[in-house]
């Protein structure tokens, strides 16, 4: 045995799925940026921007579609990385991202916690791969 515990992820997983998403919303200018999180993060209204921000609801609504077209565009090849994963690894991933430590994920899908790390590893590469292009 190298030491490592057996339930000790090979794969930072949250940090590296939150290292993406803040590459991708890097991108949009920094107003926009604002108004996605203070609405889809912060869960404030388009009133509540828009009077923090000192401009229209119209505008609020512009700078949301415009965020949401650009996370639409960049998140295609994502998407369509995803769909391409087997359906054991997509499960994976998805119970990853709901917060599922490995050997809790594991036990759910009655896999080894090294199959599910090889998996998560595997599905991060060809993820990371299509966020990329």
């Amino acid at each position: 045995m190298n030491g490592k515990s057996v339930s000790e992820p090979s794969v930072p997983l949250e940090r590296d799925r939150h290292a993406v998403m803040r590459a991708w919303l890097r991108k949009l200018p920094e107003r926009t940026l604002m108004v996605f999180i203070a609405h889809r993060v912060e869960g404030k209204s388009y009133a509540e921007i828009a009077a923090e921000l000192g401009i229209g609801e119209c505008r609020v609504r512009w700078h949301m579609r415009k965020a949401i077209r650009h996370i639409m565009k960049i998140g295609k090849p994502y998407r369509e990385a995803f769909a391409a994963l087997d359906p054991v690894s997509q499960q994976v991933m998805e119970l990853a991202w709901d917060g599922l430590l490995n050997d809790r994920i594991a036990l759910r899908l009655g896999l080894s916690v090294r199959d599910v790390e090889t998996r998560m590893a595997a599905a991060l590469v060809a993820l990371h791969k299509a966020a990329t292009l």
